[in-house]
């Protein structure tokens, strides 16, 4: 039986996501905007004669990306019971999920996936663009000198935030939310201080996940850089390698990394299932130019309609047109040709820092 979760539920899913994914170890601490005193999020259950047998937990977001708002909702915490796998629970209570947030406006659901596959055979496709850099002992002393850096203090929240929200891709957050995530167990934040003012921040594992990559920061390449070298002179000790997550968006940081040799791997971004399509549309809607008209066709599938003519793009087609994974623009250009008009504006490249992944 597939439920919402009563006062009760969101424990007995705890416990199962725990068991499942913690090997029985706490993480409530970790996920602050599921179970935490101000959280947001939802949790979806499947249930059996009173017991929950399958769950998974979802938040449902504001990508700022291009000028716009992109509504998604980040899945993830996909947990079943050992003796119950193999019977579609897993399937049905992520489906609920994805049902509930385009209910509340959600165009995409996303989640970061160990078995992608499993993924994939079920609806979901990669999205996006993700860069990873490696510092290493080969390439650590070309870094800047860390002058300046040091552990960040609750007095440097509001600071921190206000570095995050330059970003050109992001999620939208709320200060408050900011605070919350730089509490959870195991995260190590550094920032820079220039004259009294804090000008830069990076971030260091994240729970059990993320550990020995910076996987968000803020500020400039004269800024930040310095600080993934006192993060390098901290981990070094434990680790031969620092990963460090760069978006697509921020060339300068990619420019710099390439020029000093750091090994880098272009992934993606997420897995990635439409929700809303209605809301899709809107967005197809503002990225694309005057005369070209969006239309909802069915369940499914979009219209995209020029001056010279027409195409249809059903599921997966509708994401590798929007934000395909790695930039490939090959269906964008497709579609230019069918109805004869060039979209600059697409494809896009949205971001979710480390602190948002759930």
């Amino acid at each position: 039986m597939m439920t919402t979760p009563t006062t009760s539920e969101p424990e007995a899913a705890l416990r199962l996501m725990e068991a499942v994914l913690r090997d029985g170890r706490p993480m409530a601490s970790e996920y602050a905007q599921l179970f935490g005193p101000r959280a947001t999020g939802h949790i979806e259950t499947v249930e059996e004669q009173g017991e929950v047998i399958s769950t998974c937990a979802w938040l449902r977001r504001d990508l700022v990306v291009s000028g716009l708002e992109l509504p998604v909702a980040f899945v993830g915490s996909v947990a079943t019971r050992a003796d119950q796998r193999g019977k579609g629970h897993g399937t049905a209570v992520v489906e609920r999920a994805i049902a509930r947030a385009a209910e509340e406006g959600a165009a995409i659901a996303l989640l970061w996936a160990d078995e992608s596959n499993w993924y994939q055979e079920r609806g979901w496709v990669p999205l996006g663009t993700e860069n990873v850099f490696v510092i290493n002992a080969n390439n650590a002393f070309l870094l800047p000198d860390a002058d300046g850096v040091r552990p960040m203090e609750h007095r440097d929240l509001g600071a921190v935030h206000r570095l995050y929200c330059t970003h050109e891709a992001r999620v939208d957050r709320r200060e408050c939310d900011t605070e919350a995530m730089l509490t959870t167990p195991g995260l190590r934040a550094l920032v820079r201080e220039v004259d009294g003012e804090v000008k830069g921040y990076a971030c260091v594992g994240r729970g059990e996940d993320l550990a020995h990559c910076v996987h968000e920061w803020g500020g400039t390449p004269e800024d930040v850089l310095p600080i993934i070298a006192g993060h390098w002179a901290a981990t070094s000790a434990e680790t031969d390698r620092l990963f460090v997550m760069v978006p697509e968006t921020e060339a300068d940081f990619t420019a710099y990394f390439t020029f000093i040799r750091s090994l880098g791997a272009k992934g993606i971004l997420a897995m990635a299932r439409i929700g809303d399509l209605g809301a899709v549309a809107r967005i197809f809607d503002r990225l694309t130019p005057e005369g070209v008209t969006v239309e909802v066709v069915g369940d499914r599938s979009l219209a995209l309609a020029g001056p010279s003519g027409r195409i249809l793009l059903a599921d997966h087609e509708i994401l590798l047109a929007l934000c395909p994974p790695r930039g490939d623009r090959r269906v964008t250009s497709v579609v230019e040709a069918e109805i004869g008009v060039e979209l600059p504006m697409l494809p896009i490249e949205p971001y979710a820092w480390g602190l948002d992944s759930i």
